[in-house]
């Protein structure tokens, strides 16, 4: 949404007052149209749906010549989209505008044809807010969930504004001005004089080659390049002001000291001032063919109820079901998206904040949306599945029976039906089949990366990582004494690593081998482990900034042609941080393909959600291609609250396709509410389950709370 700052104060106070009619309004509506021998309240939502636009974009072998006049051939071939409307859908615009677009192995291309009688920018710096200006944007989702997209925004100076969002703004996402589309081709045409007041221009348009690879790095796995019939998420907006006229110099239009708020004018209907609402975007299907005539659209037929489950998203973000049925747990709806068509939905309210589910006729399936605003079909099997209890124990390289009958005995006893173990080969070998008898799985967990007092690896001082201060991690351990960590840039440490994950695939049985310590040193500490080594750390310090071996750099130095200990600030470089995680990035896919070959399961221990982990610890595992992820959301590390860990479950769950259990630290939860809190957080906010470190320190009030959850979810 747009909202002029010197305004801001003002329009705030008209919304609140209005806010207050609304709500009214909204309770009074609902309550009217309630079922009352059923308890079903029907909501009319037929007014509301917006039907989007779709785009068939070919592709070109022809070189495309970025000039701003779109003169190629291939262009002919390039379908032109309706004129664009008002962001509302009610008005028309009052300049024309249009765009084509086609695609080829490298870049996306788009031209914009924008009628504008007085051509004008005075916006030269790149990744200024160019909206300031008269302007022509680009918004693209390459995963279509809603969730991270990027936008590109260019004024009538050829001006760029570049950048992406991690989530939309009405959900708290945060757009990062970093991220810069290196590849990007820009180019405006003036059918005129720009900033000349003196005669009346005829148009401008825009040409662009928007680089593939950086939206595919955004999508959700797998990261994969457009296929036929792939349909990406796309709008286009053009923000045009009313201008004043001083000394012969164009501005935005004030009236009373205050600028008037802009026109948006875009492609498809937004049906609201607010282009960050991903889900009414456009449809872009990408065909290799060269013209689209013969290629059909390809309609979701659910399309209808996921916009059912938006609307209601947004109705609750902003008009409180949770608060107009403070009694009522569950609220069934009956729901009226067109003339006599009707949909039945629930309403659900949670500890996070609330749920709704959507049935579709159409499929049979069941969408679920929650305060996080990301929508996600809700499988029956996911349902029929029971919530999994898992802890973290300690092995030993020599297995004693008396022990393992012991543990295994209480484990049962407590639910927990995973146990996530260290351990030698042979003592795996002998705790598997045991634990069997018990109906308890067990995973090998492997400490990957850090491997303290290793003897194979101590003998290969070339294989440890290096920070930028040029430390060897055998030599210089960061924190405490057992951090030695390997490099994952040198081939024959990665080979060591694989050869310990063959060693493991060797024994029967797994439920999974499961990775530890497969990212880097920390870079930042959570907040309260900081003053536990007299550390601050507001900057990334050079002595705990990784990933600096030579091999590294060098690798580097041959893409981008420098070496990032040259640069003054290479923990600002975009590239140099991203080209570490990649490194970890390959390795745990390689060891994936290692356990899959031997019919095992991969999984790992990570930092919380991907966000925060690729920040603390140089961790995407949103991009690895594991089969289950186990975040470790020791929620007084940061010094959260209890809340924090359905939070930080929330953002996993939605990051991966793969399942979610949420690692809970016993220590933190001693009192035996908030462990029971932190369990039905993870549960309610899609985790498959949640893994104790460890059980085997539970006081008789921790164990309680197992005991009673696991009769209750199970």
């Amino acid at each position: 949404m747009r909202l002029d700052l010197c305004t801001f104060a003002e329009e705030l106070t008209m919304k609140m007052q209005l806010t207050y009619f609304y709500k009214f309004l909204f309770i009074f509506l609902i309550f009217q149209g309630s079922n009352a021998q059923s308890n079903e309240f029907v909501i009319d939502l037929s007014n509301e749906l917006v039907v989007q636009s779709h785009y068939i974009v070919t592709k070109t072998k022809e070189a495309i010549n970025i000039d701003g006049k779109a003169t190629e051939k291939a262009w002919e071939n390039a379908e032109q989209t309706n004129d664009f409307i008002d962001i509302e859908g009610v008005k028309t615009s009052k300049f024309r505008t249009y765009v084509k677009m086609l695609w080829d192995d490298d870049f996306l291309y788009v031209y914009a044809f924008l009628e504008e009688p007085h051509i004008w920018a005075n916006l030269y710096q790149r990744d200024t807010i160019i909206y300031f200006n008269n302007d022509f944007e680009v918004f693209i989702d390459p995963s279509g969930d809603t969730k991270t997209y990027g936008e590109i925004e260019l004024n009538a100076l050829n001006t760029v504004w570049d950048l992406f969002l991690d989530e939309p703004y009405r959900t708290g996402g945060k757009a990062n001005f970093q991220w810069n589309l290196n590849e990007l081709k820009t180019a405006v045409y003036i059918d005129g004089t720009i900033n000349n007041s003196h005669d009346i221009d005829q148009s401008w348009s825009v040409e662009m080659a928007i680089p593939l690879t950086p939206y595919v790095l955004l999508k959700n796995p797998p990261k994969t390049y457009p296929i036929e019939g792939e349909q990406w998420r796309i709008n286009f907006s053009r923000v045009q002001w009313d201008h004043d006229l001083a000394n012969g110099k164009y501005d935005r239009k004030k009236i009373n000291n205050k600028y008037l708020p802009e026109n948006n004018w875009v492609w498809s209907n937004q049906n609201q001032i607010n282009m960050h609402a991903p889900e009414n975007w456009g449809f872009l299907q990408f065909t290799s063919a060269i013209n689209a005539k013969d290629v059909a659209f390809i309609q979701d037929p659910d399309n209808a109820v996921k916009q059912v489950a938006y609307l209601l998203f947004n109705k609750e973000r902003t008009r409180k079901f949770a608060a107009i049925y403070a009694a009522n747990k569950q609220i069934p709806l009956k729901v009226k998206y067109e003339t006599e068509k009707w949909l039945s939905a629930n309403f659900q309210k949670t500890q996070m904040g609330f749920e709704f589910t959507v049935n579709s006729p159409f499929t049979g399936k069941t969408y679920g949306i929650n305060e996080s605003g990301i929508l996600k079909e809700i499988k029956s099997e996911s349902i029929e599945k029971p919530f999994v209890f898992a802890t973290w124990a300690h092995g030993s390289e020599i297995f004693n029976d008396s022990i393992w009958t012991s543990k295994l005995t209480e484990y049962r006893r407590l639910g927990i039906s995973e146990v996530l173990v260290g351990g030698s080969p042979a003592f795996l070998n002998e705790l598997v089949p045991m634990a069997k008898d018990y109906d308890i799985k067990i995973h090998a967990w492997m400490w990957t990366l850090n491997r303290p007092n290793d003897t194979i690896a101590n003998k290969h001082p070339e294989w440890y990582a290096v920070n930028r201060a040029g430390k060897n991690s055998l030599e210089y351990r960061a924190y405490v004494d057992y951090y030695q960590w390997l490099s994952p840039f040198h081939p024959e440490a990665r080979e060591y690593i694989k050869n310990n994950v063959r060693k493991l695939a060797a024994v029967e049985g797994l439920a999974s081998i499961h990775l530890d310590y497969v990212r880097y040193v920390d870079v930042i500490l959570g907040a309260d482990l900081q003053p536990k080594y007299n550390l601050v750390q507001d900057n990334e310090m050079p002595e705990y900034d990784y990933g600096y071996h030579p091999i590294a750099r060098e690798g580097f130095k041959q893409i981008f042609g420098y070496d990032p200990q040259e640069l003054e600030h290479p923990e600002l470089s975009t590239e140099w941080r991203q080209y570490r995680l990649n490194a970890i990035t390959s390795l745990v896919n390689e060891l994936v393909e290692i356990a899959h070959e031997s019919n095992h399961k991969m999984t790992a221990a990570v930092f919380p959600f991907p966000e925060m982990s690729r920040q603390m610890v140089r961790q995407a595992w949103n991009d690895w291609h594991l089969d289950a992820a186990f975040p470790m959301l020791y929620q007084n590390f940061y010094r959260e609250s209890v809340n924090w860990i359905g939070f930080a479950t929330a953002q996993g769950v939605r990051d991966v396709d793969f399942p979610i259990y949420s690692g809970l630290y016993s220590p933190a939860l001693q009192n035996a509410d908030d462990l029971e809190k932190a369990i039905r957080l993870s549960k309610e906010n899609g985790a498959s389950g949640i893994s104790i470190f460890t059980a085997d320190g539970l006081s008789d009030e921790q164990k309680a709370v197992f005991v009673k959850l696991k009769d209750e979810f199970n």
